[in-house]
């Protein structure tokens, strides 16, 4: 094992490394790639990643599901509507708050990075026997899906 990658496995705090280790290696190409292709950077995408993935997301749930600061949030949305990526539409039952709306210009594009992650992650589990990549997600899952306050910080 060389030197560098010894920090992986002998640390304080080896299981939370390790994950950013890995999420680093996984999303980091990707990003390089949307950013001199695109001029999209990780907030732009989760901002669009969640705008697909929920019916009505919000900026507030970018922040959530992310971690990613509320002003840098907000600056991706609005640059994703000047770029006319994204759209927004007011909650009927509370105006303050605005959903989120992929524009079929934001869709286009979203679809265009979409194959880069899978390829990206398929690279990172091809590693893992079927059964092992069950067991990965089953761990992940129980992670994730926590229901204390451990995610919020």
């Amino acid at each position: 094992m060389t030197s560098l990658r010894k920090i992986l496995h002998r640390n304080e705090i080896a299981f939370g490394y390790r994950i950013g280790y890995l999420f680093n290696h996984f999303a980091g190409p990707v990003y390089k790639w949307t950013v001199a292709e695109m001029g999209l950077h990780r907030p732009e995408f989760a901002a669009m990643f969640c705008a697909d993935h929920l019916e009505d997301a919000t900026a507030s749930d970018v922040v959530l599901l992310t971690g990613i600061p509320k002003n840098s949030v907000s600056r991706a949305v609005s640059k994703l509507i000047a770029e006319g990526l994204m759209a927004t539409e007011t909650d009927v039952t509370d105006g303050r708050r605005s959903f989120l709306r992929l524009t079929p210009k934001g869709q286009k594009i979203y679809a265009s990075i979409l194959p880069r992650f899978r390829e990206r992650q398929e690279q990172m589990v091809s590693v893992l026997t079927a059964a092992e990549r069950a067991e990965f997600n089953r761990l992940l899952n129980k992670l994730v899906e926590r229901d204390d306050d451990w995610a919020k910080g």
